[in-house]
């Protein structure tokens, strides 16, 4: 063979473009927000860039519409990704948080005079990393992507240079995801030296068989003449490689006791950049993690191990998560608490997950794993949406730090009062509170665990999302049963000159975020209609 048909044979000759335009609107607008900068003045940039960036990510939201992607059983661009429904979902997921970013940052970049083409770019960049991630079939792609994600939500965070709280975060951020990183591509190694494959639908059928197949069977007239030699799988290297690729991963999801820098980071971060990096990052991750744990579980020998690994840190997650923020009276440290909480109500389900291939078998091992991937899916998206009103109602009223500013709220902004009051009451979700979608997300996930014999971690996911009705109904309380203190009233949203025009951001703004209220409780209502859109987005509409 020659230079030239060497190198023929490592071109991919199956890659058809169509697969790649859902993800190239993201990519293509970050690069049209920084030739628009540099061709216009800054006045220009700074009112024309976020309309380009939402553009991307309402095009890129529409496209999820049209199945573009390939269906479910099939993988795209080489096999390096796989559109199913949790990743559709999750991507549709992820794009509505970053939509919301995009339209509370305007106001952020004229009052501390940030740059707009790098802050817009970033935005779609960090978009695009996300919605690759959340369908990533390949390990070393997966790292990738996770990587154009995490490096762009790195400067977003200390784009502010003025600030010094916003320097420490992003320093602190980009140090510990640094090792995070670290610990991912070695599991990542260790996996690929055990399975010999970093495909993760390949390395399902290496967990099915017990270990790689070395030569294939010798069958003649429908009878075996030689069986298939199979390299069993070293132990040693599974768990080494699976250990490391999940620390890595709880660095990402912010979960105990790998969550070190989260409160100091929410703390520091611009809120707009927060609140992605508490939503969109955590659907990605998380749905990447989903898609490993699956193709892993298939293997005995795995399963009881890491269910008592994912079982703890869900455990430490949800339990410390909740009591540190008891004591917090900084907005965003408590969601930072918050956050870390309900990463362990989502390994719950994950732990659920892993477990029912050494419990089920045939058809009812798949309706199983379908009702415990839709139970999470609703979680997650109960909780972005949650998420995007909660910070984005702090964004607007700059009521961002400490909680004694939201006293007396509801006689001052009553529709702002109203707004953090529904997020608060379905962030609590198990108890007293409204049919939310956090509610309904949380009773749909403890079933399936106490369904399948969890009932242990239940009471605990229970009695946790007890405690935290303290401090979510606290801020409730200040605002709908605390006298206005003047000393430390929140400034009103609507002392803004934009506010007062029909088409600007912060009437974008108002708008997504009363359009989150009345989501919160329509899917909590219906929540079989989110499912119902996975199915359509995998299966229906043009397909």
């Amino acid at each position: 063979m020659n230079p030239i048909e060497n190198i023929q044979a490592y071109v991919p000759t199956s890659i058809h473009f169509s697969d790649l335009l859902q993800f190239a609107i993201l990519l293509l607008g970050g690069i049209a927000c920084l030739v628009f900068d540099a061709v216009s003045t800054k006045e220009v940039s700074r009112k024309y860039l976020p309309m380009i960036a939402a553009g991307a990510l309402v095009m890129t939201m529409a496209s999820c519409f049209f199945n573009i992607l390939p269906p479910p059983t099939e993988t795209f661009i080489e096999g390096a990704f796989r559109s199913d429904e949790f990743g559709q979902l999750g991507a549709l997921v992820i794009l509505f948080a970053f939509l919301m970013m995009t339209t509370i940052m305007p106001s952020l970049v004229k009052k501390r005079n940030l740059p707009a083409a790098e802050v817009y770019s970033l935005t779609l960049f960090a978009a695009f990393g996300a919605v690759l991630l959340a369908i990533a079939n390949e390990l070393l792609t997966a790292f990738i992507v996770l990587e154009i994600m995490s490096l762009s939500l790195y400067v977003l965070i200390g784009i502010d240079r003025k600030n010094a709280k916003s320097t420490e975060a992003c320093f602190k951020y980009f140090i510990l995801g640094a090792f995070a990183s670290a610990f991912l591509v070695l599991g990542i190694a260790f996996l690929f030296g055990a399975t010999h494959t970093t495909f993760l639908t390949e390395m399902a059928e290496v967990f099915k068989a017990g270990g790689v197949v070395v030569t294939e069977a010798v069958v003649e007239n429908g009878v075996t003449i030689e069986p298939a030699v199979v390299q069993a799988l070293n132990p040693m290297y599974v768990f080494l490689g699976f250990g490391l690729l999940f620390v890595g991963m709880c660095f990402k999801l912010t979960a105990a006791p790998f969550h070190m820098y989260a409160p100091d980071v929410y703390e520091g971060g611009n809120t707009p950049t927060v609140m992605v990096v508490a939503t969109s990052s955590k659907v990605a991750a998380f749905a990447f993690l989903l898609h490993v744990l699956e193709a892993m579980s298939h293997w005995p020998v795995f399963t009881q191990p890491v269910i008592f690994v994912v079982g703890f840190v869900a455990i430490v997650s949800m339990v410390w998560g909740n009591v540190a923020a008891l004591v917090q009276v900084n907005f965003k440290r408590m969601m930072a608490y918050s956050s870390i909480a309900h990463t362990g109500y989502m390994l719950v389900g994950a732990m659920v997950y892993i477990a029912l291939p050494n419990m089920l078998e045939g058809e009812k091992l798949e309706m199983a794993m379908i009702a415990v991937r839709q139970a999470i899916l609703l979680y997650l998206a109960g909780y972005t949406v949650t998420s995007v009103l909660s910070f984005g109602t702090a964004s607007y009223i700059d009521g961002e730090d400490h909680m004694d500013a939201y006293r007396g709220l509801i006689f001052r902004k009553p529709a702002a009062a109203i707004g953090m009051a529904i997020a608060m009451f379905s962030l609590v979700g198990i108890g007293f509170t409204p049919p939310t979608i956090g509610f309904m997300g949380k009773f749909y996930l403890f079933k399936e665990a106490i369904q399948y014999g969890f009932v242990a971690l239940a009471v605990i996911a229970v009695l946790a999302s007890a405690v935290s009705a303290w401090y979510y109904l606290s801020l409730v309380v200040k605002m709908f049963m605390r006298e206005v203190d003047d000393t430390q009233a929140v400034r009103l949203a609507g002392t803004r000159k934009e506010s007062v025009k029909l088409f600007s951001f912060d009437s974008m703004t108002r708008i997504i975020l009363f359009a989150s209220s009345i989501l919160i409780f329509i899917l909590g209502v219906f929540p079989t209609m989110f499912i119902s859109l996975g199915e359509s987005l995998v299966y229906g509409f043009t397909r």
